[in-house]
């Protein structure tokens, strides 16, 4: 009888377990997912959205949305997405935006882009004249995706998808609004940080290897020197201009992105003998990267 009993114990209990198991695997699925281009998007959503959805990265930490190409998980878990929020710039998101339109044509693609006022290619004048977006002799138009990189283009995207999430999960409307009623005024907050902090620059003005501070230098008012545009090295008589610019503006410090090889940098910061500082346009927290930024241009305009 107490060998019965306890069978009888453990049998209730392994029911129990599997119960327990099935009603979690049953949240688990019941759980939608978002996915995302970007990991600052990620950011963006999850400060709307909070935990009402899995969120699907498609670039990984520490690779380029240039050329990147995802995985087949990956993949697989945008076709069981609900929305695909994509910035509607990047390179990959051209190169794959008809392939996952015709593997997902039910799928809900958001540009997060439309309404903001986008940059075309470079059009600072240099000394003689001429854009330093036709230092290769070519003027380039294409559009400059980095976005995230501005607080006041986060507000317009952090609007943007409020209103889908709503559209797809009306219910939560009041809950998506409030969230992102705080998010904007916490970009709000973070703005005037850096106003206050860049409006005491000696030299408004920055080097830059790769122009993705665009918006920023637009939002900010502070001149952007790129030395490369769209991939290409800069000439010998760009090269030239470029050791000009510096000792004119009395820049001290190249800037460069973690995703591109910084070999070229540490090439020209030699031949103008001035440092380089790294930082990443693709972290995943935006206003913490922001002023981050915000401190290493302050930092090279008053050593």
């Amino acid at each position: 009888m107490r060998w019965f009993n306890i069978f009888i114990s453990l049998t209730g209990l392994v029911t129990i377990m599997g119960c327990s198991g099935c009603r979690n695997k049953s949240i688990e699925t019941s759980v939608k997912t978002i996915t995302v281009s970007i990991l600052p998007q990620k950011y963006m959503v999850q400060k709307i959205a909070g935990d009402k959805f899995k969120i699907n990265v498609l670039v990984p930490q520490g690779s380029g949305p240039e050329t990147y190409e995802p995985t087949a998980m990956q993949m697989q878990s945008l076709s069981k997405s609900t929305l695909y929020f994509t910035i509607g710039l990047l390179d990959f998101e051209k190169g794959w935006h008809n392939r996952i339109s015709e593997l997902n044509p039910d799928l809900t693609i958001v540009n997060t882009s439309d309404g903001i006022e986008l940059l075309k290619g470079h059009s600072d004048k240099g000394k003689n004249g001429h854009s330093n977006g036709e230092h290769d002799g070519h003027h380039h138009e294409g559009i400059d995706p980095h976005t995230w990189l501005s607080l006041k283009a986060v507000k317009i995207q952090s609007l943007t998808i409020r209103d889908h999430l709503i559209s797809i999960d009306p219910a939560n409307k009041d809950f998506y609004t409030n969230n992102q009623y705080h998010f904007s005024r916490q970009l709000d907050s973070i703005d005037a940080l850096i106003i206050n902090k860049l409006k005491t620059v000696h030299s408004p003005a920055f080097m830059i290897y790769h122009p993705s501070l665009s918006y920023f230098s637009r939002d900010y008012g502070i001149e952007q020197i790129p030395i490369e545009l769209e991939g290409k090295e800069p000439s010998p008589t760009y090269m030239c201009e470029l050791i000009d610019i510096a000792k004119q503006k009395k820049i001290n410090t190249i800037f460069y992105s973690q995703q591109f090889d910084k070999r070229s940098a540490e090439i020209i910061a030699t031949q103008l003998k001035i440092t380089l500082s790294g930082f990443d346009p693709l972290a995943e927290n935006i206003e913490k990267n922001l002023l981050t930024i915000t401190n290493q241009i302050f930092n090279s305009t008053t050593k």
